[in-house]
């Protein structure tokens, strides 16, 4: 799939694909960081006084811990970029690949 039209049509849509996925990312990222930004602007101009802005809709005690859910992403990861590794051996994906086509599967599911 790499010469010819089919290699051509492959590689053009793919691209396609993953530059659509990022430009819809594009107003989440941004929401996120003006929420960030406002919530920084409050404790600043309370002086002190830390109160906390909540848009979630669960209590702190229904949430799962933030440790969890970054330990959990990276053994998945790592554990994943190993299998294929043991499966496709070194000549047929490189680990360096399969850990980048992880992160960017990461980033593309949010808006799948």
């Amino acid at each position: 799939m790499t010469y010819g039209a089919r290699g051509w049509i492959l590689w053009t849509a793919l691209g396609i694909m993953c530059v659509d996925s990022l430009i819809s990312l594009l107003p989440v990222a941004v929401e996120y960081i003006v929420d960030l930004v406002r919530q920084r602007r409050i404790r600043l101009s309370e002086n002190g006084d830390t109160q906390k802005v909540d848009s979630e809709t669960e209590t702190e005690d229904r949430l799962v811990p933030t440790d969890w859910v970054i330990f959990g992403v990276l053994s998945s990861i790592i554990i994943g970029t190993i299998l294929v590794w043991l499966v496709f051996g070194n000549e047929g994906i490189k680990p360096w690949a399969t850990a980048l086509g992880f992160m960017l599967g990461t980033l593309l599911s949010i808006i799948g």
